[in-house]
């Protein structure tokens, strides 16, 4: 095939990546459509064999070309190869991952056929799987949109290995990678994303993400590192620029991506920063999110924890930023739902409902007087660890007609900005009628009590009855949730 007729640029940025390089490029290889394309690999600074490989590799195949460029990273060595590129179509690919063999030809194929602009594939993620929210696009067939507002989660694919581009809209909107910066990838796709006028959704494993797991990746350490928070706020700066020039549904759009793209970042900075540094990042974060609703911010993080951050964001609030433990009241019921109690406005109730209650019942014991005691754990979404043992709780054995009081015991464990806490509960099988009671942990508020059911540890719904003095009582399983099973001593 002639050079002509070769209508596809690979371009591959790599830096030190010996243990994974050989079986990348025989992957590049081994692809279908190998005689379409043109290969730039991008020496972007190695100092292991990864040039030998490259040299090696390069030296057998006539369409591929190697290049250094060895100042700045990925996003700069994306950039040199894309500027070299003469072809219709262009992909960004890793050198430390897979390619399925069809994955060119299909995407060359599908930009072909539809006139898209933008090509997305499905992704697998190696060793371990990933589920993404604009996976549930995808289907047998096909799938053509005029535009990304008509499947909006589809924004949060910011990475460009999966993906095919129409050069002549990277060039003619002047999309390029960020440069000296992590997160380089968001600066092409979701441009691309929101400006292509026909976007294609192919459902064929384009692409194999290999999660390295040994700490020299930005996925491998993206919440540790300092610069990392730098880097991301910086890109959603960045793309907030084009909010202008968007037209209202792709500036709510945008704004999915820029809030579930930071809530990991700022859920976690008061663990990373000092109070000075933190004081800076929420103080951009205020201007970066100011006039986002709160139904947004709701739909578009995962939880209450997620949540908070953007509560405190809104409302100017540092110390329920950095300390939210010193702001935060018990928690509100209301409807059969559980909120957070804070002193703000009727703006705030989406971002202070509570998400989950998980409650867990983890062993049991014989008590005194023929008593069982249940152990039991718990945590309340969004509420730091320190408040939780000051909740008052009961438990309820549904059908049972009983409700008892818990013993609250406080915080055991804490992570990020929410931790667990232990309770207990005594009960006298002689004060149940025979039978199987679901098993609910109740949180008492100044409002309405709120119950939710509890889980059970597997391991404990295998365990003989506790005996007391006229019956036992054991925990089960039904259906993942805990039942207490009371059986009354024989006469």
């Amino acid at each position: 095939m002639s050079q002509v007729e070769r209508d596809v640029t690979v371009v591959v940025p790599f830096r030190d990546v010996q243990n994974f390089f050989a079986e990348f490029l025989d992957s590049v290889a081994a692809q279908t459509a190998f005689a379409r394309a043109h290969v730039i690999l991008v020496d972007n600074g190695s100092t292991d064999r990864s040039v030998a490989i490259a040299e090696e590799f390069a030296g057998r195949h006539g369409n591929v070309d190697l290049v250094s460029e060895p100042q700045g990273r990925a996003g700069d060595a994306r950039n040199m190869g894309m500027d070299m590129a003469v072809t219709p179509y262009i992909v960004f690919w890793d050198a430390d991952d897979i390619v399925p063999e069809r994955s060119l030809e299909v995407l060359r194929n599908t930009i072909v056929k539809t006139r898209a602009t933008v090509v997305v594939g499905r992704e697998k993620h190696v060793p371990k799987p990933v589920k993404a929210p604009w996976h549930k696009y995808f289907g047998k067939s096909v799938k053509t949109v005029g535009s990304v507002v008509d499947i909006p989660d589809l924004i949060h694919s910011a990475s460009c290995w999966n993906k095919m581009f129409d050069l002549d809209l990277l060039r003619s909107q002047g999309i390029r990678f960020g440069t000296g910066t992590a997160f380089e990838d968001a600066y092409v796709s979701i441009p691309a994303l929101l400006l292509s006028e026909r976007i294609a959704l192919v459902d064929a494993p384009v692409y194999e993400y290999r999660r390295r797991g040994d700490g020299t990746s930005v996925m491998d350490t993206i919440w540790d590192l300092p610069q990392n928070y730098a880097d991301q706020l910086v890109m959603l700066e960045y793309l907030a620029g084009m909010r202008q020039g968007l037209t209202p549904y792709q500036q709510e759009t945008l704004e999915r991506f820029l809030i579930r793209s930071m809530q990991g970042f700022l859920v976690r900075a008061p663990q990373i920063f000092g109070e000075a540094d933190c004081r800076q990042l929420f103080e951009r974060c205020r201007a970066l999110y100011w006039g986002i609703t709160s139904e947004q911010f709701a739909r578009s993080t995962n939880d209450t924890r997620h949540r908070l951050p953007y509560l405190a964001l809104h409302y100017g609030d540092f110390d329920l930023f950095y300390r939210p433990a010193s702001v935060l009241g018990p928690v509100h019921g209301r409807e059969g739902d559980l909120y957070v109690d804070y002193p703000g406005t009727s703006w705030g109730l989406p971002l202070t409902k509570v998400s989950s209650v998980p409650a867990r019942i983890e062993g049991m014991a014989g008590g005194e007087g023929g008593t069982v005691v249940l152990h039991g754990s718990f945590s309340v979404n969004g509420i730091p660890g320190p408040l939780l043992g000051g909740l008052d709780l009961q438990v309820w054995f549904e059908r049972s007609g009983r409700t008892l009081p818990a013993v609250n015991h406080g915080q055991v464990q804490d992570g990020p900005g929410q931790g667990g806490a232990v309770f207990t509960v005594t009960v006298d099988p002689a004060q149940f009628p025979a039978g199987s009671f679901p098993v609910r942990l109740v949180v008492c508020t100044r409002g309405r009590d709120v119950s939710r059911p509890c889980s059970v540890s597997p391991a404990l719904s295998h365990r003989p009855p506790v005996s007391g003095s006229r019956g036992s009582a054991r925990i089960i399983a039904d259906g993942g949730n805990a039942q207490l099973v009371v059986e009354s001593a024989p006469h």
